[in-house]
């Protein structure tokens, strides 16, 4: 008995791991590691530098319809394969910055390209392949970032002893280069039909789907233009601009905050939980949206930073802060698995590329202003306490922004039980 092929889109999922380990961590998680070396050869405070990561997502929320859109028009190989050779070469041109603007600059180009790159095709490729199983393909995926930041974090400070900063960002850009591109030219298909498939999951019954499959894979009878009327748009991205603030608002401040609560050994255990648990954390959120849909994956989610944001209030106690980085982790993937779960789920398969674009916009912004909104809470008050109280509010806003805009939009579904349309 012949044994049967592996799916291939679980080969499009291995190659996206390969993409959110490489290029992903070199954005979000690994570049204030660069911080006090740039700092300080270049005489400029933490702030100007960090105006660099900040460049990149304003490029993010000016060009992700765009991107979404060409992703979805046929042209993602292309777009994708100049997008990862412009991010390895923009990516080294930090090497010979020699002032703040500099740094600016190329940071306009690596923001260019690494959405062209990285977390829009990723996405739109897991979400055209799988049908069923797609939390969980999509939740593979983006663990990739959790892996590489591990990796390449003492890789990266391994150079950085070394060779030097300068030197360190011309060699994480060819390993990007190097890791990626391959993978770009020769696995990556943006859907089924380029290898005569049909989306994992296709072919079952009705009753036979997940419940997060029946309640993703339907169309919308609106466009996007059209929900721009309807209160479960407006709901829906308020949720995702508050999922980017707390996001970024918790991971840019956690760890100075520990730091200033306990000491460095707990403080750094206490971020190798967090980081580590949220490996499983994309795991098991994926798991619940395919078994119990999306309305309870996001409770699992927006509860966890709920509850996280709580016990740092009370983070002092050892005990709490340990229980805090536990919860933690497992609520951080809700800031990249859940919002391409929550598109499919409120503008249905058809409107994604369209939809997800405006999506990654605004949790971009989000992002661009949670860093900073949490720290000008500590300057202004001397403490984080109103910000922890503020940002649990937060979550509690996500949660009902994502929550009712998902029920508000399935009177205009096919195949629901709302089928009458205003």
């Amino acid at each position: 008995m012949r044994n049967k092929p592996i799916f291939y889109g679980w080969w499009i999922v291995a190659g996206c791991v390969v993409i959110t380990a490489t290029i992903v961590p070199l954005i979000m998680s690994l570049s204030g590691t660069y911080a006090l070396a740039v700092t300080e050869e270049l005489g400029i405070s933490r702030s100007q530098f960090m105006i660099a990561t900040m460049v990149v997502q304003i490029t993010g929320i000016i060009l992700s319809p765009r991107i979404s859109k060409l992703v979805a028009s046929g042209q993602m190989k292309r777009m994708q394969v100049i997008g990862v050779i412009g991010f390895a070469l923009s990516y080294c041109t930090y090497s010979f910055a020699q002032s703040a603007w500099h740094l600016y600059l190329s940071s306009i180009f690596v923001g260019i390209f690494y959405w062209m790159s990285a977390m829009i095709p990723v996405s739109y490729m897991i979400t055209m392949w799988f049908q069923e199983k797609r939390g969980l393909a999509l939740s593979i995926a983006m663990a990739g970032i959790g892996l590489g930041g591990t990796i390449l974090s003492q890789v990266v400070s391994l150079l950085l002893n070394n060779f030097g900063w300068r030197s360190t960002y011309q060699i994480m850009g060819m390993i990007a280069l190097v890791c990626s591109l391959p993978i770009v030219l020769f696995v990556f298909k943006s859907t089924p039909a380029e290898k005569g498939l049909e989306p994992y999951g296709a072919n079952l019954a009705k009753n036979q789907q997940s419940e997060g499959a029946r309640e993703e894979n339907n169309d919308s009878q609106l466009t996007v233009k059209e929900t721009y009327s309807k209160a479960f748009f407006w709901l829906v991205m308020m949720g995702m601009f508050l999922n980017g603030l707390i996001n970024t608002g918790a991971l840019s401040n956690f760890p100075a905050a520990i730091q200033g609560m306990h000491d460095p050994v707990t403080a750094a255990n206490v971020i190798s939980i967090y980081s580590f648990m949220g490996i499983f954390g994309k795991i098991i959120l994926g798991w619940v949206n395919d078994k119990f849909g999306v309305v309870v994956s996001s409770f699992f989610g927006c509860g966890a930073f709920f509850l996280a944001f709580i016990l740092m209030i009370f983070g002092d106690q050892n005990m709490v802060i340990y229980m805090m980085g536990f919860v933690f982790g497992l609520g951080t993937p809700i800031g990249t698995v859940s919002p391409p779960l929550v598109t499919t789920a409120v503008f249905g398969i058809k409107n994604y590329p369209e939809a997800y674009g405006l999506i990654n916009s605004t949790v971009t912004i989000g992002m661009a202003v949670g860093s900073v909104f949490v720290a000008s809470i500590l300057d202004l008050t001397g403490s984080y306490q109103i910000a922890w109280i503020l940002m649990a509010v937060f979550s509690a806003l996500t949660l009902f922004g994502w929550v009712s805009a998902y029920l508000g939009s399935r009177k205009y579904f096919k195949n629901t039980n709302f089928e009458t349309v205003e």
